[in-house]
């Protein structure tokens, strides 16, 4: 959106992950986000723009049969980060593994990088973006049950009534022949419907995971990554309670001294370090390699 607002511009990737996000996660109107992309857009054409909202936004003539999922699809377009770094400055500090998933980051690395979410970044709109999705798909079910009319029995796809001059001139008909096409018989024509609305609609108390024909694009997951996150987090969590235990056993120790009337125990000077040695089993990383101790 800043790149959007500043340039009037951004490529056609992230234009769909902003409609999917809008649409699916956001559980906002379409219009929305064509009223928004038409005043800021400097390339807008009004009739290509309407249709893939409307597509995007789950009624138009051609539904469209993804749904990008605004984590992965950034991870995937924008592995290192880069984009991110230039039009949120904020976060340039993090690291590559965390930078599109800032909420994930352990406290410590948030105060190195001088990000404070809620001030520095905002919050998320959102906490569970599979709850979110799961619902965008309830909704469609509950309105295709509401209108079942236009929903075809034997296939499972959307109906759009057609108006009467076009059934009459794709029919050939002549003025005399009106009564032919009237409210009572309306012509109804199929289009294109995702799979997994046709699934929902016989399922809709169903969530977005166990649904088969589940449209979000995933994107590439590196394994890499989620195991360094982890790993991070992890590491964070293991020196805050080692830290904390260091300072729970001074104050008892300094406690102890005051009660009993003992000098008390003096502050460690430096850090402590091994011996080193290079027999020390502790010394020798995975490789058989011995590290220096200079």
């Amino acid at each position: 959106m800043r790149q959007l607002w500043l340039t009037g511009w951004m490529n056609n990737y992230m234009r769909h992950v902003a409609a999917s996000f809008l649409i699916a996660y956001l559980h906002l109107p379409w219009q929305e986000g064509y009223r928004w992309f038409q005043d800021t857009l400097v390339d807008a054409d009004v009739a290509i723009d309407a249709m893939m909202w409307q597509n995007g936004g789950m009624c138009g003539l051609d539904h469209w049969n993804f749904v990008m999922h605004p984590v992965d699809a950034a991870m995937t377009c924008d592995p290192r980060g880069g984009y991110v770094r230039k039009w949120c400055p904020g976060l340039a500090e993090l690291p590559d593994e965390l930078i599109h998933k800032p909420w994930k980051c352990p406290t410590s690395m948030l105060r190195r990088a001088g990000v404070v979410l809620g001030q520095t970044y905002p919050e998320r709109i959102i906490t569970d973006l599979e709850e979110q999705r799961s619902w965008s798909l309830q909704d469609v079910a509950l309105v295709q049950k509401e209108f079942g009319q236009y929903v075809d029995k034997r296939s499972g796809c959307d109906l759009v009534p057609l108006p009467p001059r076009l059934v009459k001139e794709a029919l050939g008909l002549s003025h005399k022949d009106e009564t032919v096409v009237t409210a009572a018989n309306q012509f109804l024509m199929p289009v294109i419907t995702r799979m997994e609305f046709k699934y929902q609609l016989d399922d809709p108390d169903s969530d977005a995971a166990s649904n088969p024909y589940n449209a979000v694009l995933k994107g590439y997951v590196s394994r890499k990554r989620d195991e360094t996150i982890a790993f991070l987090n992890e590491r964070d969590f293991t020196a805050s309670v080692m830290h904390e235990g260091a300072q729970r056993k001074e104050r008892l120790q300094s406690d102890y001294c005051k009660m009993e009337g003992l000098p008390r125990p003096s502050a460690s000077q430096g850090r402590i370090r091994r011996t080193p040695t290079a027999k020390d089993m502790f010394s020798i990383v995975p490789g058989g390699v011995v590290t220096s101790h200079r």
